[in-house]
């Protein structure tokens, strides 16, 4: 149910103010999370941290880009940081 709302926001303004309600929320101290979270009716809860996970893991490759960038302004190649991992 939440993949098929979100989905739908895709492209929407509401989109955009969904985006900056959960960026506010993550300003928000653990305790009001918690707080707040308990609210919320479990199995809605679960779809919520799957959903979030699902991106984590479908952002991990902006995260790579950004490490591989800053080694090669460093001078590091992809080679010498593999090899370094691998005496580890």
């Amino acid at each position: 149910e939440m993949a098929r709302i979100l989905e739908q926001m895709e492209d929407s303004p509401e989109k955009v103010m969904f985006g900056k309600l959960l960026n506010e929320l993550g300003n928000q101290s653990s305790e009001r999370i918690r707080s707040a979270a308990k609210q919320v009716p479990l199995p809605i809860l679960r779809d919520i941290v799957y959903q979030f996970q699902q991106v984590i893991e479908s952002r991990k490759g902006e995260q790579v880009e950004l490490l591989a960038k800053d080694l090669a302004q460093q001078g590091i190649s992809a080679d010498e940081l593999l090899a370094y991992l691998n005496k580890q």
